[in-house]
């Protein structure tokens, strides 16, 4: 806000100060007040008028330059907006009229968005206990089911097991669904080995390996990162059931042995910024080099997702790995050849400041 500006909106108070002046001297002058009274009189007035414009100017400025510090400020992408809800207690309370009105309006403004989040934390959390409580009930029957399957073996127990499979796995995807959502981190940051936990997310997918005939190999993983070994584990299982979904083909021009490779590497040794990538690479089908873009993109299935008549894909899959490392701090990539490969990349921290750094933040 400019002095001009200023003055320009308040035009009509200048014009009636002017006014009172040229009166004032009329009447003083029809007393028959010399000139030098006159011009003393008429400075008098009108340094009193410029120093009570320039007082209620730099009132104003100040704070309405504070408040747009803090509507609009400059960010990673530009300039954007930052919300009503810090405002009251960023911005001091004014001291005249117009300005107390908006800080009042910003303090309702506010008051109500924090009444909408709590509300929409607080039916998130009912959603979420709703998800986690029907997970629990819903693995019984599959638990029994799957039993009944083990104790008469058969093709018919076969075929069971493999729709229990992956019934259970669209289970574990409506609970990790559930959770990516959560404002809170309830994610539990330990010391992970890397073997322990592609032990673990290969142990729970071996069924759909064996039966799809991937073979798998491991390479490296004998180091240690700090991250949450379960969220870990449902991130690794939906990879290895892309690489088992999406294998090379055995059959046909172009057939080979279906591969599944996890490699972990060391970069930035003896560095704060020290980390470990986990790469999931399988020798498979790969993705269109229009579709990698939009992998991670929720409900995004692209040409060999559509191309599976027998298992059509959700597009929740790699969705939920981006989600559930962006939560964690963790960064994912991917890369991939049409026709011959897909890698995936996770990187990790090597210490627990990273997440402190993050929370900080």
């Amino acid at each position: 806000m400019s002095l001009v500006r200023y003055a320009a909106d308040h035009v009509a108070a200048l014009f009636v100060t002017v006014a009172s002046i040229l009166a004032v001297q009329l009447v003083l002058r029809g007393a028959g007040m010399g000139d030098s009274v006159l011009a003393f009189v008429t400075v008098i007035l009108v340094a009193s008028a410029l120093a009570r414009l320039l007082v209620s100017y730099f009132a104003r400025r100040s704070f309405w330059r504070s408040v747009g510090r803090h509507i609009v400020r400059e960010g990673p992408e530009g300039r954007e907006a930052a919300g009503p809800l810090s405002m009251p207690d960023l911005v001091e309370e004014p001291h005249f009229l117009e300005g107390r009105l908006a800080w009042e309006a910003f303090d309702a403004l506010a008051q109500d968005f924090r009444s909408r989040i709590d509300a929409v934390r607080s039916e998130g959390a009912d959603y979420r206990t709703f998800v986690e409580a029907w997970v629990h009930e819903v693995k019984t029957p599959i638990a029994a089911a799957r039993l009944m399957a083990d104790n008469n073996p058969g093709a018919l127990s076969s075929a069971m097991l493999r729709e229990l499979g992956r019934i259970d796995g669209y289970v574990e995807q409506a609970l990790y669904y559930a959770r990516s959502g959560s404002l809170d981190r309830d994610y539990v940051v330990r010391e992970l080995p890397l073997s322990q936990v592609v032990r673990d997310a290969l142990r729970t997918h071996a069924r759909s390996l064996i039966d799809r005939g991937v073979s798998v190999s491991a390479q490296g993983l004998d180091l240690v990162v700090f991250s949450d070994a379960k969220w870990v584990a449902f991130i690794l299982g939906q990879l290895v059931e892309n690489a088992a979904k999406y294998r090379a083909p055995t059959e046909g021009p172009g057939a080979r042995g279906a591969v599944l490779t996890l490699r972990a590497t060391r970069h930035d040794v003896g560095r704060a910024s020290e980390h470990v990538v986990l790469e999931v690479e399988d020798n498979g089908m790969g993705i269109p080099a229009a579709d990698l873009p939009r992998v991670f993109d929720k409900g995004f299935v692209g040409e060999r997702g559509r191309s599976r008549s027998s298992s059509r894909s959700t597009g929740i899959g790699l969705f939920l790995v981006k989600r559930l490392c962006d939560k964690m701090g963790l960064h994912v990539s991917i890369a991939s050849e049409c026709g011959s490969w897909t890698r995936v990349s996770i990187s990790f921290p090597t210490n627990r400041m990273h997440y402190v750094d993050q929370i900080s933040s």
